[in-house]
């Protein structure tokens, strides 16, 4: 059920500390798809099992029995969830406040024996019925009729069908298919309402029943009241919104759904971040030596500049200020450096190296060669700081160690000096706090950095710009983009897809991994509904987006690098394990002429 996917994933955020979207859980760098697939009955066999000739005469024999009383039917296994006590106390509380329908309404109650000791349950249950029996009954009449037994199919089909009123109040279950089989059995009889536990699984879907708490006695009570006035019109309405799910909603469409999306889940594996392989120096110096124009995308912390406890203490190096000078010096050469940090900080450290971009913020601002800065967010909404901050302040508070980052478009939390085991934990409590506060209410996401947590606009991101500065130099044949986290995925995933279109549409292999597809729903709900007799289908429409075609040079080549272990999961094609790497392939470049 959709309660119990939310549940998985928020779990998985907290417990585990994965990242996660409402259609799935990131974990190491996989996508586990989370899906929403209520199971439904075999619609047929059970009208078949309605029609059988051994049904009917017991049908007959039942409206005999109770002739001239509405009928309310409850089967249930003997357990505790069940809610059997609960709506016992319910009906007791319906013939004590509404006295008119004593001696004409009968509550049968079938309790199916189950493994376990449930004497004292068993025991209760029937104190309860002798109790009401004889609060309410009489010689002449008996409200409740229990039977703690096994019956045959033919049997229960026949109470299914004879009931004037279904009542499950389940206190708590998975889905209760009884439900769904009281509303095929009554198709072709009365078309009694069905009164449903909105604690079953099955209470999410058949939103035409009446639902009811079961702790609340009256409430209950006044259901079945409702449900026995109710208008011939009102039940036939009910009934047909009912009927119409369980018939469409089958165990084969259940069936057809959860593996149809198995399998789309299974083909994405392919399609999704892998282990790159390590740079080769030799192998990109000789490609960028052969190119005619280039273009250098880099990360600062982490790429540039190694991660350190201290942000402000990050400040560049004179080898790398002095391999980047000579980089941008080449008139081959667009260079630039995509980061996190606000405007003021990398005017700082790199305003002064001539020919070189910048952007900041994570794409939130962008400095063209020779220009001022650019708002990329300046007609964005920014009224979502006030709550962030709220929730950042809560846990800074609460968390030693700990401080907050404001940014013009963007506020991070981190954690790197707080203790190790503390700060993991906090953190994983802060996201969920702004998963399920901030993040499904208003349009941002979450970055997981390293050691920290940070808020941006949604749809603001480092893809973004990368495909802002390709547009501008479109005939570039050869680019290295190298970055370290998370943010940095954005570039690679949107430089690997539009190498992918070149390469797919002159036939040449394809050397950097595909294009992750946009998360698709998986609930049931979205798919179409199947016939019984459908086979499943072996195919699967996949939802990628379409390829871009930003980058117009027919053989260009791509060298995407990300800095980490050699486990790392990334839609980077290359792979280097620190910073200095990087600084080292800044040099050896730089002295290529």
């Amino acid at each position: 059920t959709f309660a119990y996917t939310r549940h998985f994933i928020s779990s998985s955020t907290r417990v585990l500390g994965c990242e996660s979207t409402l259609t799935g859980v990131n974990f190491n760098g996989q996508i586990v798809s989370a899906g929403t697939f209520p199971i439904g009955i075999d619609v047929e066999r059970v009208y078949t099992y309605c029609k059988q000739p051994q049904v009917q005469p017991k049908i007959s024999s039942i409206r005999e029995m109770y002739q001239n009383r509405r009928i309310i039917i409850g089967r249930d296994k003997l357990d505790a969830t069940k809610g059997i006590i609960q709506k016992l106390h319910a009906f007791e509380k319906f013939l004590h406040d509404y006295p008119e329908w004593r001696n004409k309404v009968v509550l049968i109650q079938v309790t199916t024996p189950t493994h376990g000791d449930h004497g004292k349950l068993e025991s209760k249950i029937s104190e309860t019925v002798s109790h009401i029996n004889g609060m309410y009954g009489s010689l002449e009449f008996t409200p409740i009729h229990y039977f703690h037994q096994d019956i045959d199919r033919d049997e229960y089909y026949a109470l299914l069908s004879v009931a004037d009123v279904g009542l499950i109040t389940s206190v708590r279950d998975g889905m209760n298919t009884t439900s769904f089989e009281y509303i095929i059995c009554q198709h072709e009889t009365s078309r009694g309402p069905l009164i449903l536990s909105e604690f079953t699984g099955t209470a999410g879907s058949l939103s035409a029943a009446l639902l009811v708490n079961p702790w609340d006695y009256a409430g209950v009570a006044k259901a079945i009241n409702d449900a026995l006035v109710m208008s011939p019109e009102e039940k036939q309405t009910r009934h047909e919104q009912l009927y119409k799910h369980v018939t469409s909603h089958t165990a084969a469409f259940w069936a057809h759904s959860f593996v149809t999306q198995l399998v789309s889940t299974s083909e994405q594996q392919s399609l999704q971040p892998q282990s790159a392989q390590e740079l080769n120096l030799q192998e990109t110096s000789s490609a960028y030596n052969r190119a005619q124009k280039r273009l250098l995308l880099f990360d600062y912390d982490g790429t540039l500049a190694p991660i350190v406890s201290v942000p402000s203490d990050a400040k560049p190096s004179a080898a790398m200020l002095e391999a980047l000078q000579k980089l941008c010096n080449d008139p081959k050469n667009q260079v630039w450096v995509i980061s996190g940090r606000d405007q003021e900080t990398l005017d700082s450290w790199l305003g002064d190296i001539k020919n070189l971009g910048l952007s900041a913020e994570h794409g939130c601002y962008i400095k063209q060669t020779g220009n001022s800065w650019e708002n990329i967010v300046e007609q964005v909404d920014m009224s979502w700081k006030e709550e962030v901050s709220k929730i950042f302040n809560y846990y800074t508070e609460r968390t030693q160690g700990s401080f907050i980052e404001y940014k013009k478009s963007s506020i991070t939390w981190h954690y790197r000096l707080a203790d190790v085991e503390y700060g993991k934990f906090q953190a994983k409590e802060c996201q969920n706090h702004l998963e399920n506060n901030i993040v499904s209410k208003l349009p941002v996401e979450i970055l997981v950095g390293k050691k920290n947590l940070e808020v941006r606009p949604i749809d603001i991101n480092k893809g973004v710009v990368a495909k802002r500065i390709l547009k501008d130099v479109s005939d570039v044949d050869f680019v290295i983009c190298a970055g370290d986290d998370k943010t940095d995925e954005d570039m690679f995933r949107f430089l690997s897809a539009a190498h992918l279109s070149i390469t797919m549409t002159s036939g040449t292999t394809v050397c950097s991994p595909p294009l992750t597809p946009l998360p698709s729903a998986s609930s049931s709900s979205s798919l179409p509904p199947s016939n019984n007799k459908s086979p499943l289908s072996p195919s699967v429409v996949m939802t990628s987006p379409p390829l871009p075609d930003t980058w117009k040079h027919p053989n260009p080549e791509l060298f995407c690098i990300t800095v980490g272990p050699d486990n790392k999961k990334t839609m980077a094609n290359r792979r280097v394990k620190t910073s200095h790497e990087i600084v080292e392939l800044l040099e050896l470049l730089s002295t290529i002429v």
